[in-house]
């Protein structure tokens, strides 16, 4: 930390005065904050569209002086008005010459302002016929904006370019100047939205702390081309972490962010990140690449090299695309791809999550119209965890039909098929082409206060799996086939009434049963390809399938039972629901994998059960709760609280709990896949932003495990923010890994800095921002689609 000196804090400082908005959405000094507004001009007549120099000038004054024919002189109290154009001073003198040009010449205590720009100086001089104003020892502002400056001399050509001659320019409110630009020649170019600065001298206060002979700065929403935010930080693992994005506006549908970043501990890495548009859908194509990590190096020579890369180069790849063609074909890409499992967890990443055990690498062509709806897939997984990486399976390819028929009244038919070949990297493993084919009848009768769905089909599913010759695969046949006919019915009804003890309020009771019947047929010959357990929280009660894939279809006889409550205020606003439901088994629900520790049993009548809920205590406050049990674990497997109180955007607190049984876990996943989860997981978080004045906002986190007894994630931040600049602390402590030998959680220390200018950087929700510098990112309980 040492090597953090003044003297590097001030460079960054300086270096964001590049900062180009790339993306910024309003223009230069534009705030929200009415504060930052007192002082500024505005314009308040009606706003003249037509040509204004063709328009009389409209003069008045305490004196008037004629000198036939060409010249007029106005004395005290001269006011001339033409169209959005307004002059005041004390003296103007009125030229006219024998090719007609009008120029004024103005002495004394001169103002001149129209919608754009406000100007004030001793004496100036102005062409009513091109608008070109020149204006000496003057002072300006922008009008309803901030953005002001002074300059020896001022000129205002063709109603575009602001030229000030030994000049400068700052986007702080009136009566602060805690930075400011100074320059022998400053451009302000109204139509492309640009300041160019030459012999730029960067002031912080009256301090001079940075020259550059040329300058350019953005100052409204058009996309240009320059440097942006530069980003410091400190960590105990990296050191010093800094970096300096580059933006090229390569045309008006393609960009380009190249982003240079130094890490004191590891080397210099090269983040490159593509853009592009078309008449057809959108892109983004990124690339990142670290020629030498030294501290990868490192940790890689002092471990097992389990898990490590042979190769010192490390990289990032991601591409994501969306293409829709005439309508009906669509063409969609979402990969991302690391040279290694520490990748992520190193060095981090936008387009991917350090939290998940793989990395996905999804193309898919498709083509839908009224009634069908046909994709072709390549979906492969790259897994962060050597132990999991050759007991992944990816569909190389997958092609799924869908067809839909409504036509005839009540009646649905649908069909689903699909056509999938598994592939694995494990030479052990089976390779295997699946054929699957699925229609289905439905007849539905519905009212306003009721509906009933019946519901026959059959699944029928036929495997070819070339299996290597193993013990671990002697239970696997090569050909296999399974038919499965399926049967249901389900049934909601809407009670209402007006609550007589809450005025204005209604109540509603929704009873809800489904049965369902698909006979058990022993699948233990059929390798586990992408089937895992779903979740059984209230709405998964009322799914036909408990797993997820087509590899294992458990049977079931078995009714679901469901009933909810909600409570309506008088304008019709959800203000409480609570729903409880629970699964009942007439015979055992299996699929014959002895692998599943769930079918370690024979449990019948009710196996299942979940509860859901969800208040709005006030426009401020939301709580929300779900739980659910599995009598064949006979434990709670999943439990979820948090409470949070919201009054705006920067103050909030929000309690959470999380739960997740040890056992439940094991049972989710593929049955040849361990998970690295040695016991429950129970979290107890907090999480909040306060303002502490009108300027200053904390942030903060805490999570806090209740069986490790440890704190896994926290961090604190504090951030200022005025009318005209703005910084960011932050420091956070976050488990990256477990030690095999101390047996003891790994943290990593980590500080950071950012700096704003107001008006010459894109202003995001810094606060929103802030939130998400922990492992687990803030997620609002306010959403609608909360834990979707």
């Amino acid at each position: 930390m040492k090597k953090l000196t003044p003297s590097f804090i001030a460079a960054t400082v300086c270096l964001s005065i590049y900062g180009q908005s790339a993306f910024a959405s309003t223009e230069i000094g534009t705030t929200s904050n009415k504060q930052c507004l007192i002082g500024v001009p505005t314009f308040n007549r009606p706003l003249v569209k037509e040509d204004e120099n063709a328009l009389p000038v409209e003069v008045s004054s305490d004196s008037f002086e004629v000198d036939l024919p060409n010249k007029a002189i106005y004395k005290g109290n001269v006011s001339a008005v033409q169209g959005n154009r307004t002059v005041y001073s004390q003296k103007m003198t009125l030229n006219q010459t024998a090719n007609k040009n009008r120029d004024l010449i103005l002495n004394g205590n001169v103002l001149y302002q129209d919608n754009l720009i406000e100007m004030r100086g001793d004496d100036a001089k102005m062409n009513l016929d091109n608008n070109d104003v020149q204006i000496q020892n003057s002072r300006y502002h922008l009008v309803g904006r901030l953005g002001r400056g002074d300059a020896d001399t001022m000129e205002f050509n063709k109603n575009r370019y602001i030229v000030l001659n030994n000049g400068s320019f700052t986007s702080c409110p009136v009566n602060n100047s805690s930075w400011n630009i100074e320059g022998s020649e400053i451009i302000y170019d109204n139509q492309e939205q640009l300041l160019e600065v030459w012999n730029a001298v960067f002031k912080i206060g009256k301090v001079p702390v940075l020259y550059s002979p040329y300058l350019q700065l953005p100052t409204g929403d058009k996309r240009r081309s320059g440097l942006l935010m530069p980003e410091f930080s400190y960590d105990s693992i990296d050191g010093i972490d800094f970096s300096l994005p580059i933006y090229w506006n390569i045309a008006p549908n393609y960009d380009a962010t190249i982003t240079p970043r130094v890490m004191q501990r590891r080397g210099v890495q090269l983040q490159t990140e593509t853009r592009y548009l078309n008449e057809i859908g959108l892109g983004t194509i990124a690339f990142d690449w670290l020629q030498h990590d030294s501290l990868y190096n490192k940790d890689k020579n002092n471990q097992n090299t389990s898990g490590y890369n042979d190769s010192s180069h490390r990289w990032l790849f991601h591409w994501e695309n969306s293409q829709l063609i005439n309508y009906n074909w669509r063409f969609f890409v979402d990969t991302t791809r690391v040279s290694d499992n520490q990748y992520i967890s190193d060095l981090g990443s936008k387009f991917a999550s350090e939290t998940d055990g793989y990395l996905t690498q999804l193309y898919q062509a498709g083509y839908t119209d009224e009634y069908w709806d046909i994709g072709l897939n390549y979906k492969y997984f790259q897994a962060l965890r050597d132990d999991i990486k050759d007991n992944l399976y990816h569909t190389e390819p997958q092609l799924n039909i869908n067809y839909y028929n409504n036509d005839f009244e009540n009646f649905e038919f649908s069909n689903f098929s699909q056509v999938s070949h598994f592939v694995s990297s494990g030479d052990n493993n089976a390779k295997t082409w699946r054929f699957h084919m699925a229609p289905t009848l439905k007849y539905t009768l519905m009212s306003s206060w009721a509906t009933v769905t019946t519901e026959a089909g059959f699944m029928a599913t036929h495997y070819d799996q070339d299996i290597p010759d193993v013990p671990q695969n002697a239970y696997l046949a090569k050909n296999v086939n399974r038919f499965l006919p399926k049967l249901g019915i389900d049934g909601k009804v809407i009670f209402e009434r007006d609550i007589s003890w809450l005025e204005g309020y209604s109540q509603t009771v929704e009873p809800r049963i489904k049965y369902l019947y698909i006979p058990y047929r022993n699948q233990s010959q059929i390798g586990n390809y992408d089937s895992a357990l779903l979740q059984s929280d209230y709405v998964g009660l009322f799914r036909d399938q408990s797993y997820s894939g087509l590899d294992r279809i458990a049977s079931a006889n078995k009714i679901t039972t469901g009933i909810t409550t909600r409570f309506y205020d008088e304008n019709e606003v959800e203000q409480f629901n609570l729903s409880l439901g629970q699964i009942y088994y007439f015979n055992q629900s299996r699929t014959g994998d002895s692998n599943s520790s769930l079918e370690q049993n024979d449990n019948t009548g009710s196996v299942t059960w979940a509860a859901d809920t969800y208040w709005k205590v006030s426009d401020d406050m939301i709580f929300r709760a779900g739980a659910q049990y599995d009598k064949r674990l006979n434990e709670v497997t999943l439990a979820n609280a948090i409470f949070e109180y919201r009054r705006s955007e920067n103050k909030m607190v929000q309690f959470s709990y999380r739960y997740a049984n040890k056992n439940y876990i094991d049972s989710i996943g593929l049955s040849n896949v361990t998970t690295p989860y040695q016991q429950d997981i129970s979290q107890l978080g907090i999480m909040s932003s306060w303002p502490l004045t009108e300027n200053v906002n904390v942030v903060g986190a805490v999570f806090y495990d209740t069986n490790n007894k440890q704190t896994s994630d926290s961090f604190i931040g504090l951030n200022y923010s005025d009318c005209c600049w703005g910084v960011n602390l932050q420091y956070g402590r976050k488990i990256t890994d477990w030690d095999n030998v101390t047996q003891e959680s790994k943290f990593e220390n980590k500080f950071s800095i950012n700096f704003e200018l107001r008006g010459l950087t894109k202003n995001t929700n810094v606060v929103a921002k802030m939130l998400n510098f922990g492992l687990l990112p803030y997620k609002t309980a306010f959403a609608e689609n909360y834990g979707n």
